[in-house]
Formats: C-alpha cells, structure tokens, sequence
C-alpha cells in the first residue's frame, strides 16, 4: 500500500477556488439575501467536500494509524450532544499541525498533529476544540452569513487570501485551507472571537469528560507558541494562533484548570500506543533522511520502536542491505510484536523475497489479524502464487473497509478476474477508476461491467456505480476534482 493516495495535492489557491465553488452550488444566489442552511444542504456540501479532499490531498492508508485517529475521535466524541450525522474520520498526510471538522461530520486530522505534539492528550484537545466548533453552530452559522455577500465579492476574498498564502508560504497556506478556519482573517469566513473562545471552554469540556488530562488542550497551544515563534506563521493553523492570542487561551484555561477536582487536575498521560503510531507516521510518511535522523538521535539508548522506525525508513531508501540489517536489529529487539513482523514482510516483499516476507506476514497476521494492512499485504503474497481463492476474502474485506481507495479495488478487481469473475472484476475496476477521478477507464470498465450484467442482482451494482458515476462527473464537468 506504498504507492496508495499518492495523488499529487493541489496549490491551496486551486483547493479554496474549488471549495468556493462547492458553496455556491448549494448556496442560494446571494441577491436572494439570508437562507438557511439546512441538514439536506450540509449533508450535499459535506459528500462534495469529502469528495474534494480525498481526490486532492493524499491520505494515509495504514490500518492502524486510521483506527487510532478515529479512536481518539470516537471518545472525544462520546460526550457530544446528540448529532445530525455520524463522524467520518481521515488522516491527512501533511505534515502541517492541523485538524479540521467539515460539514456533514466529517473530520479530517494531519499527520502533523501527531508528529508535533508530545501527548495524545495534546491530540485530543485539539479534536476536542474542532467539535465544538460543530456542536456550538459555528460552521453552519457561517455559511449563511455568506449569502449575505455578492459573488464577485466572496470569489475575490478567497482569491485574496487563496493568492497571498500560496505566494508567501505555501505549506503553511494548505494547513489553513479547508475546513471551517478557512480564511480566518475575514469577516464572513472565519470564526469570531467569542466562537474561539466558546471553542476552547466547550472543547475542554468535552476533553475531560472523555478522561484525557485537561493540560493536553494547554499542551498543545503551547507547542503552537512554540512553533510560531521558531517559524513565524509557518505550519501553524489560523484557528489556533490569532484571536484571541495564543498566550490569553493558555492563560485562561489553565485558570480553568486550577478550578477542576483535584482527580481530573492529577491526570497523566498513556502514551502506549500514542508513540508507537507516531513511529509509523514519522518512518513512512515524514521525509525518510529527517526520520532517519530523528531515530538515530536516541544513540546507544535508542528503544525497539526507534529501531523499528529506523528500519522502515531506511526500506524507503535504496539502501536494500542497510535496511535488511535494521530491520534485523528490529526484530531481535521486538520480534514478537505484530508491527515490527508486518513491517519486516513489507520490506521483504518489497525487496521481492517473497517466501520471507509470506513468513513474516502469515506471523504478523496471526498474532492480529484485525491489522487490514497486513492483510493486504499478505492477500496479494497469496494471488500472486496462484493462491486466488484463500486471497479473495481477505482482500474483499479490507476493501470494505477503505471504501474509497482505488488501490484497494485494484488489486481486488484483478484477483476476481483472475477467479473467472469477470462482471466482479470490471465492476470494482470502474470503482476504482472512479475513485482515481479517470473518467476515460470508468466509462470502459463500466462499458465492460454492463455488457456482463445477467442477474438481477448484477443489474442494482450496476446502477449503484452508475450513480456514483454521474455525481462525479459534475466535478470533472466543472474541473473541480
């Protein structure tokens, strides 16, 4: 799954234009003055949006890294007032230190967010503070304001600010993009001083009540400082370093914190899995060369997930037998661990030592088999010797659970025409073409899926991709994805 989401992310000037454009096609023209800005509204703005993000930016395909994110996600949000729609989480890959809660429960975290900070708590915090922007109306507030501006108007606003952040930093200008902070600096698009500062006291609430230390929301603001004033603005998200300043939050939460029982103020942090996930973040998506020397900086102390992380990262470099030797120091320290066993079977069957890494792979998959990357892995070690019936299972589940990833459908298409199946096969290929916004091979693979559909049942999958089909077309239509 090296080669997954590695689309190519668009200039923020591009994405905020488009996001422009999803508004207006749910929005009333702004001559008709103030709408409201329903369920059905948001739920068309946030399949669009969701829409935009995932063909646009890359997003991490490692099953563990996606449950542990959602995890967080799902126990800050188990305080929550009861919602219109349920939570659907995804892990950017952007080494930004950002999160963001689009319309329709969507949320969307970075990878830097877990590279950055120090503490799950400090994750959290920041999740905590996103959903109270949802829960409090904030989001939705906003978009009916902006009816109340011209076209011409709002357009040369986010052009504006879309412009000035791609000529002055652009890493920083797709951190700040999409999501409800979008132009935090103007009236209409960004949230006002009392919704931060509602964010943060409402955020906190929901924090606590999930059992995180409440110094994690402070933890965080504090490494934002931190960041600003080593890198100016640089990576640093609108919403967590203007108004009110960073300084006043730190200064009244912690007010806040004094005020708390005295069990919830002596919280500490579990970090377990929070430093095993930031290992797999660092070693496979950061820059292999900085990860290398993150891991190494520990020298003779260096721990089994340090070992761990330098091995993966060196299997991203050409250098085939220094990776082979870390990736044996990996295993003499942590042998038994599911992650390192996985990790060593992708690097073998990189390296195209495929009985090893089949080894590797078929250990790590019984000691979890819930990790669906291992499963990938080991389904496509299976289909390539011919094994086709005991790798279809396998990948078909964990095609269920990526539900958008192009790779996935793939590789299981090909299998499934390998099986004889062949409606299956040119079915979940048009999926994934769909996915990977090619029109030309959609129309062929479905071309090909119809003149194979006989049953019934073959006829309603059909007609599902045929919907799917026609919604994005609008996007190609207007050149948006």
């Amino acid at each position: 799954m090296d080669n997954a989401f590695r689309r190519k992310a668009v200039t923020f000037a591009t994405v905020v234009l488009a996001w422009a454009a999803l508004i207006f096609s749910v929005a009333r023209p702004a001559s008709a003055g103030l709408f409201e800005f329903t369920l059905k509204d948001e739920k068309e703005l946030g399949e669009k949006f969701n829409a935009l993000i995932r063909a646009r930016l890359p997003l991490v395909d490692d099953a563990e890294v996606q449950a542990y994110v959602a995890g967080i996600v799902d126990r800050v949000a188990k305080s929550l007032p009861p919602q219109p729609f349920p939570l659907t989480v995804g892990t950017i890959q952007n080494n930004a230190l950002n999160a963001f809660a689009a319309p329709a429960g969507y949320v969307f975290i970075f990878t830097g967010l877990i590279l950055h900070l120090d503490h799950e708590s400090e994750v959290a915090g920041v999740i905590a503070h996103e959903l109270a922007h949802v829960t409090q109306r904030h989001l939705a507030s906003r978009y009916e304001k902006m009816t109340t501006l011209s076209i011409a108007q709002l357009v040369g606003m986010v052009a504006g600010i879309a412009l000035g952040a791609a000529a002055g930093a652009p890493e920083a200008g797709s951190a700040l993009i999409i999501g409800s902070q979008a132009a935090a600096t103007q009236t209409y698009l960004g949230y006002s001083r009392e919704d931060e500062r509602e964010a943060d006291q409402v955020g906190m609430n929901y924090l606590t009540a999930a059992g995180y230390p409440p110094q994690g929301m402070v933890g965080a603001f504090e490494i934002i400082r931190r960041m600003r004033w080593l890198k100016g603005q640089g990576e640093i998200p609108a919403y967590l370093s203007t108004h009110p300043d960073v300084a006043e939050r730190i200064g009244y939460l912690k007010d806040r914190i004094k005020q708390m029982p005295k069990a919830i103020r002596d919280r500490t942090n579990d970090d377990t899995r929070f430093l095993r996930i930031k290992t797999i973040v660092r070693a496979r998506y950061d820059d292999p060369k900085l990860a290398m020397a993150a891991f190494r900086a520990g020298g003779d102390k260096m721990t089994c997930l340090d070992r761990l992380g330098l091995a993966v990262a060196m299997g991203r470099t050409h250098d085939i037998a220094g990776a082979r030797t870390a990736f044996g120091e990996a295993l003499a320290c942590g042998g038994d661990d599911a992650l390192v066993l996985r990790e060593a079977g992708r690097f073998e069957a990189k390296a195209r030592n495929f009985d090893q890494a089949e080894t590797y792979l078929r250990r790590s998959m019984d000691k979890n088999p819930n990790d669906l990357t291992t499963l990938f892995e080991y389904a496509r070690l299976l289909a390539q010797s011919g094994r086709v019936a005991q790798a279809l299972p396998l990948m078909n589940r964990v095609r269920m659970n990526f539900p958008e990833n192009a790779d996935m459908y793939t590789a299981y298409g090909q299998m499934l025409g390998q099986s004889g199946d062949l409606f299956q096969a040119h079915l979940n290929l048009a999926y994934a073409a769909v996915f990977e916004n090619n029109e030309r091979q959609a129309k062929f693979q479905m071309d090909k899926a119809k003149s194979l559909a006989r049953t019934e049942e073959q006829k309603r999958e059909f007609a599902k991709i045929e919907e799917l089909f026609k919604k994005r077309s609008e996007f190609w239509k207007k050149r948006i994805i």
